[in-house]
């Protein structure tokens, strides 16, 4: 099946002759990490200081998080339930689902991060890229600036503290504003590992910018933008349908009158309760004089 793609343009140069991003030393694991030998189809956990390297696989289990560093400084810290990988002799990494954070140093040569149905061509910047197995990426600008352009030539501009969502299909949304401060301070991916990230600097300089602008009255983030939930065919899994939702509850027995014509609703008429049994004859064992 043919994939569409998107191109994340970031504007600065040096592209041209860059080194392959192919391979990477692993600096920081994080509970769950494995390493699948696409050779052997084995697995083993990942090691620190290890060469992570195409084409094998990075796989992360609930959280838990690793991160690498290529020879050129570039970072990519990759987040819980992921599959990741290199495309060998290319600065391509496939990320089949889960999350990514990729920070490349101006003039190192950026990279291109594709997904099933999209791919973001990234040169210094960092920014953080979610996709799902349904096909849904999402595009999140930490700082640097840079445009989302669709085959039909469809193009929007991000800037930090935008986000773009492509849904399948390569429908792109439209670009929202959220909270950078918050997304920072949030993120497992900025905020979960021992050494600060390389690019923070650039980073809280966004957010300053941005508390600035909303201070002024001159930005209303919107802190939505959440990833649709991927499809799910319940008869192709077996899984049973869901229960029909209950009845209502039957309504109270009414008495209806008519007064001059309309119908006027009463309140349930209350039944009177039997009443008490006689009480019991005094003297009954006397004969009557």
């Amino acid at each position: 099946m043919k994939t569409n793609t998107i191109a994340l343009c970031i504007f600065t140069a040096g592209l041209a002759h860059a080194a392959p991003l192919d391979r990477a030393q692993i600096t920081e694991i994080v509970n769950d990490v494995r390493v699948i030998e696409r050779a052997t189809r084995t697995a083993h956990a990942a090691q620190m200081r290890e060469e992570f390297r195409a084409p094998n696989v990075l796989r992360t289990g609930i959280n838990s998080r690793a991160e690498l560093i290529a020879a050129d400084q570039t970072v990519t810290r990759v987040g819980s339930n992921t599959l990741f990988s290199f495309q060998p002799e290319s600065r391509t990494m496939e990320l089949e689902k889960g999350s990514l954070l990729f920070h490349s140093p101006a003039g190192r040569g950026g990279g291109t991060i594709r997904t099933s149905a999209a791919s973001a061509a990234v040169l210094g910047t960092t920014l953080i890229v979610s996709a799902t197995k349904a096909g849904a990426m999402k595009v999140v600008m930490l700082e640097g600036k840079g445009s989302v352009t669709l085959p039909d030539g469809k193009s929007v501009t991000l800037a930090p503290g935008q986000l773009v969502i492509v849904m399948p299909g390569a429908q792109l949304s439209p670009v929202l504003d959220f909270q950078l401060s918050r997304q920072v301070s949030a993120s497992m991916l900025v905020r979960g590992f021992r050494a600060p990230l390389a690019s923070a600097p650039r980073v809280e300089q966004s957010v300053r910018v941005q508390e600035r602008k909303i201070q002024e009255g001159r930005l209303a983030p919107n802190t939505g933008g959440k990833l649709p939930p991927p499809p799910r065919d319940r008869q192709a899994s077996g899984e049973a349908p869901p229960p029909p939702p209950p009845p209502p509850p039957p309504s109270p027995r009414v008495e209806r009158i008519g007064v001059q014509g309309i119908d006027v609703k009463r309140l349930p008429v209350p039944q009177k309760p039997p009443p008490p049994p006689p009480p019991p004859k005094q003297g009954g064992n006397q004969k009557p004089r």
